[in-house]
């Protein structure tokens, strides 16, 4: 699909929208926003009232930003055993707004869960996101307590909710086979989409000339342009997988050709937040793979430089890991942010990753830093073989990864429920 012809899609949806729902107002709930969740209300606001509802961001990503967007309202949040919970004020900010259609993102958080219930007493239409939240063990007997009470509490709006999406085939085995839910309604698995368009618009810049942008940004010796980048664009946490790729580039740096042609690019942040016991191990490897030259710490970049990050790039490796009795990386936006701007994607075989990619990336056995790196090696040292993955990437991002058909299929979905809903009552 091209330019011209999401363009028209868009259209198509703006007078489809205009014709049917024009007087609704559309509620987003996330309590940390994304870029992606401002390209859905961008999608839908001048054509549907609607909002973006947050209680921030998460703080190692720099989107400061988009919490000034038009059509974002902050709310005010507590921390509450280790959950995002709304102040009463911020419980009557969204009455006052009165939507008749309420999203929920972070459904598995105490605000999520609050919003659930209001939206209820309120009478608004609410579509449930399933969203994992990486349930934490509490050695104190009434957290504990208060933990069971909650997963009770999320399987009954698993099972009740008239919409349920998963964003992934992952995602909906969490409910039906770790959580047990036994729905009589349908799951939706429907991938959320991004804005495509931002990313597609540098198709055609110099990738040279990108490399040069982005080395000028981050302040990066201008020698690096004339290597191949491969670029972790994620946080380094070991849910992540930056064990594996830390381990799988200290294999790599045997090969002669990968140390004289190559370059990894890690983002700095705090390394292993979410696995304490390796943080050391894996920051001593860290150090001395910087030193030999392989591996360059760079600082994040803003929403509005990360395409040309991408262009930048020449492979984007996700090294997700597979967990034991959760869902893993059930959505993850460098997934869907790779094949809109065209890269070579790098991925584990984990989690929502096979649903978002199909057969536009290459997939690796999961935990493993053996196939990782015998896979990187191919891949970057005989790159011409998977280019055609390039081209594979942009028609998938646009032909299914859209936003804007995300936000049409969610309306569709609206719309059929409102119908079947009003024929009871005939």
């Amino acid at each position: 699909m091209t330019i011209e012809l999401l363009v028209r899609f868009s259209n198509k949806f703006t007078v489809k929208v205009r014709q049917d729902d024009e007087s609704m107002r559309i509620a987003i709930f996330a309590p940390f926003l994304y870029s992606f969740h401002v390209d859905m209300v961008n999608v839908l606001h001048d054509r549907i009232e609607a909002r973006v509802f947050t209680c921030g961001i998460y703080d190692v990503y720099p989107l400061e930003e988009l919490l000034r967007r038009r059509h974002v309202e902050v709310l005010k949040c507590i921390s509450m055993f280790g959950s995002q919970t709304l102040e009463p004020i911020s419980l009557i900010k969204f009455i006052y707004f009165r939507p008749h259609v309420v999203i929920i993102f972070g459904i598995e958080s105490l605000a999520g869960i609050m919003l659930y219930f209001l939206s209820k007493i309120i009478k608004a239409k609410t579509i449930v996101i399933i969203e994992e939240n990486n349930i934490t063990l509490h050695t104190n007997f009434i957290l504990d307590l208060l933990q069971k009470l909650k997963i009770q509490i999320i399987r009954y709006i698993y099972k009740e909710a008239p919409i349920l999406i998963a964003e992934s085939d992952a995602s909906k085995r969490y409910v039906l086979e770790i959580l047990h839910v036994k729905r009589n309604k349908p799951i939706i698995v429907q991938v959320h989409g991004i804005d495509t368009l931002k990313y597609l618009k540098f198709k055609f810049m110099p990738k040279d000339q990108a490399k040069k942008m982005i080395s000028k940004l981050l302040g990066l010796p201008e020698n690096l342009v004339t290597k191949k980048w491969c670029a972790f664009v994620n946080e380094p946490s070991y849910s992540k997988g930056i064990d594996v790729l830390i381990d799988a580039i200290e294999i790599l740096k045997e090969s002669q050709e990968i140390n004289t042609k190559m370059i990894f690019f890690i983002p700095k942040m705090r390394l292993l937040r979410d696995k304490a016991d390796l943080k050391e191990i894996y920051k001593q490897k860290l150090i001395r793979l910087i030193k030999h030259g392989l591996v360059l710490l760079y600082q994040p970049v803003k929403p509005e430089y990360m395409p040309i990050l991408y262009r930048a790039v020449d492979v984007v490796v996700l090294p997700s890991r597979l967990l034991a009795n959760a869902s893993s990386d059930r959505a993850p936006n460098v997934a869907l942010e790779s094949l809109a701007s065209g890269n070579i994607l790098v991925a584990s075989y984990a989690g929502g990753i096979p649903t978002i990619v199909g057969n536009a990336a290459i997939l690796v056995k999961p935990n493993d830093p053996h196939s990782l790196a015998n896979t990187l090696l191919n891949v970057l040292t005989s790159y011409e073989k998977y280019r055609h993955l390039k081209d594979k990437a942009y028609e998938r991002a646009q032909r299914i990864l859209d936003v804007r058909r995300y936000v049409y299929d969610i309306i569709k979905v609206i719309k059929n429920l409102k119908d079947y809903e009003d024929s009871l009552f005939k």
